[in-house]
């Protein structure tokens, strides 16, 4: 396997077993390979009982966030969902917790240029407005925001913004956003994509955006109700979304 060269990122991840689950990193290297891959795909992991253990190497490049693992360190906690198979914070012990920050300074040691983030940190922004929000997640992993968690313990972190900070979706242009829907916003970036006029990206369905739903829902053969409902979602993300990642 090949090594790293550089390790400029740490990423902290859960591994989405369920309560009880215990088999450290032998039992997830056989669910990894059992998946196709060549071995585990952190480089290490933290288990319920806060025990660190090697998992694919210190300085091999892991399998676990497409596009960065040249780079990063993977450094991943057993649990992450609860009985019902949803995502749950709860579900990490506090002796978890403890380990990954006592591992997370040492490593920042090993490696003086590393800064820290969660795994849904770096899920692409779809939106264009700089900040990685909650309906971008590609998923929940690790369950909690890390950036505010590890800087609040004097850890250097990525320079990412979350939902842990304002939402500035244009500067000089449109207002900063902290109780609107940012669902809505990503809506109306959208609509403005096909050439629809709606006033300013705001996160608030007024009567300017919903006069272009209706405009948009005319256009595309639907119901004009200027709302944001699922056919008209599903289609202003066929047409709008493929055009911007083209």
């Amino acid at each position: 396997m090949a090594n790293r060269k550089r390790t400029t990122l740490g990423v902290v991840h859960v591994n989405a077993t369920p309560p009880g689950w215990d088999k450290g990193a032998a039992g997830i290297r056989a669910i990894h390979k059992a998946q196709g891959w060549s071995d585990i795909g952190y480089n290490e992991i933290i288990n319920p009982d806060g025990r660190p253990e090697m998992g694919r190497g210190k300085m091999a490049i892991g399998a676990y966030v497409a596009g960065f693992n040249s780079i990063a360190y993977g450094l991943s906690m057993v649990g992450g969902i609860n009985a019902a198979g949803r995502p749950d914070f709860n579900t990490i012990k506090d002796a978890q917790l403890a380990m990954l920050e006592k591992r997370m300074h040492e490593l920042t040691v090993d490696f003086p240029e590393i800064e820290w983030c969660g795994h849904r940190d770096l899920s692409p922004d779809k939106n264009g407005n700089g900040v990685i929000e909650p309906f971008e997640h590609m998923k929940a992993c690790p369950t909690f925001d890390v950036i505010p968690w590890a800087a609040e313990r004097g850890l250097p972190v990525a320079d990412i913004k979350g939902t842990c900070k304002p939402i500035v979706l244009e500067p000089e242009s449109a207002p900063v956003l902290e109780g609107p829907d940012t669902r809505t916003a990503y809506l109306q970036r959208l609509l403005t994509r096909g050439g629809y006029v709606l006033g300013p990206i705001d996160g608030i369905a007024g009567n300017k955006t919903c006069a272009a739903v209706k405009a948009f829902q005319l256009a595309s053969g639907l119901d004009q109700t200027g709302d944001f409902d699922a056919p008209t979602v599903a289609r202003l993300r066929l047409i709008f979304e493929t055009k911007a990642a083209a």
